[in-house]
């Protein structure tokens, strides 16, 4: 039985209140501990994307006109184009028409104002074209530059990669296309799949694409550029078991023959893949939105664990430190007439004598008042420092990393919670972080729980 998917009407209905949700029950966690909200505002925004990426030479423009079904990007055997290219349909107001990299980021409707930090050169390699097709009424598609091999950000005059994961961020489709004669072979194809894409994405949304491959003079060669593919792949997953690729190519392009018709399938249903982006937008939603509180929810606990641990280490500390100020007060004076001669008579004498006064007190007092500031003097100079160099030396204490599940969310927001006890370690000594907790769970196994069952029904 074909899963039932919620239509274009419950999706739009079920984002804002997903919106309004979270405005009301998160909004001031993320700015309570210093993230930016709006990072889990933008799965809400706009409309389903696909993003398209691989090396200058395996066909992306092609296989982007082709499913626009008009010449809408350059295509050619040397690279053609250098600039990340956004293509939608226009609204009722706006024409088909080009805007730059600087009006895209400020337009509050769209969910790319992340890419501002990448500096003025990249947004002068970003654009956004409108044209008047079906398929984009219903799905944006990003192009971008061809990877390269040994480039460097200071070649491009940005960080690329950079730019691939910010926008993998907000895919929900994200096709990965190879060419046969650089079956995987380009530095920035396994950069790309080695780091960028695993720290920004899921796999689920990943598709490996050959494309061209037409080209291959026949099967022989066909085979040997696949295998050569598996292989690469392997090595830049690090696993054994290979992830499915498509086998492609541009009728628009290709002479087709019998042995192309074998493959006429496998195109269709990549092309289906990409057509139904939009059914599977409100999971892809739910699944950014369940990620990104669950990671702040291993932050809060994090911060917890480190004022929980100094806590105890301080209580230790002040146990020490009754005891000295007690031995100091009953025997300071005496110590001190043991040097200086002086006083005659000793608080501890006195106390024995019951001969105890105001003036007999002022000496034990102040040598307990001077104590316990060295104390405090100690603690915030030295002992907290101390444990705070500690705790940041071994994060990794800080949460239960009992499960793969766990390691994961740690891998993505251990570096936020170090930024956390670098800047400002005191504060979190006063954050209620237990509190917080207790809430977020709610949120996830009560309020954000009955939007996962809506969707399964």
């Amino acid at each position: 039985m074909e899963e039932k998917k919620p239509g274009a009407d419950q999706i739009q209905r079920t984002v804002a209140e997903l919106q309004d949700l979270l405005q009301k029950k998160v909004k001031y966690l993320f700015e309570r501990y210093d993230l930016d909200f709006n990072n889990l505002l933008m799965p809400l925004k706009w409309k389903p994307v696909v993003l398209i990426i691989g090396n200058y030479s395996s066909g992306k423009s092609t296989f982007i006109n082709e499913l626009l079904g008009s010449e809408v990007q350059r295509t050619g055997q040397a690279p053609t184009d250098d600039c990340f290219t956004i293509l939608t349909a226009p609204d009722d107001v706006t024409g088909e028409v080009e805007l730059p990299g600087h009006t895209v980021i400020r337009d509050e409707r769209l969910p790319f104002s992340s890419l501002e930090s990448f500096g003025d050169r990249m947004l002068s390699h970003l654009r956004l074209k409108l044209k008047s097709t079906p398929i984009l009424e219903e799905v944006a598609i990003i192009d971008t530059p061809g990877m390269l091999d040994s480039v460097t950000e200071k070649d491009r005059g940005y960080d690329y990669l950079g730019v691939v994961g910010q926008l993998a961020k907000r895919a929900d489709i994200i096709i990965l296309m190879f060419d046969p004669l650089k079956a995987g072979t380009i530095k920035e194809t396994y950069q790309a799949i080695r780091t960028t894409l695993p720290g920004s994405t899921s796999e689920d949304r990943i598709l490996y694409v050959m494309n061209r491959i037409d080209e291959c003079d026949n099967i022989g060669d066909l085979l040997r550029s696949y295998g050569t593919l598996c292989w690469n792949l392997s090595q830049m997953t690090g696993r054994k078991d290979i992830p499915r690729v498509f086998l492609t190519y541009s009728p628009m392009h290709a002479k087709v023959n019998e042995n192309l018709l074998v493959w006429e399938n496998e195109r269709k249903e990549l092309m289906d893949v990409i057509r139904k982006a939009p059914a599977k937008r409100l999971s892809y939603i739910l699944q950014d939105i369940d990620k990104e509180i669950r990671g702040l929810r291993m932050e809060i606990e994090a911060l917890k664990t480190f004022r929980n641990n100094f806590f105890g280490v301080f209580k230790n500390t002040m146990k020490k430190s009754v005891v000295a100020v007690l031995m100091v007060f009953l025997f300071g004076d005496l110590l001190l007439r043991q040097i200086f001669g002086h006083p005659s008579t000793a608080f501890l004498e006195r106390l024995v004598q019951n001969e105890v006064d105001v003036q007999a007190m002022t000496i034990p007092l102040v040598f307990a008042l001077v104590t316990m500031s060295l104390i405090m003097i100690y603690v915030r100079n030295f002992l907290f420092p101390g444990f705070v160099d500690k705790t940041i030396k071994n994060l990794d204490d800080l949460v239960a990393l009992d499960t793969k599940y766990a390691q994961d969310i740690w891998e993505r927001v251990q570096e936020q919670v170090k930024g956390q006890l670098m800047r400002n370690p005191a504060k979190h000594l006063k954050i209620p972080h237990q509190k917080y907790l207790r809430k977020i769970n709610r949120f996830l196994e009560q309020e954000f729980q009955r939007y996962y069952q809506q969707y399964q029904k």
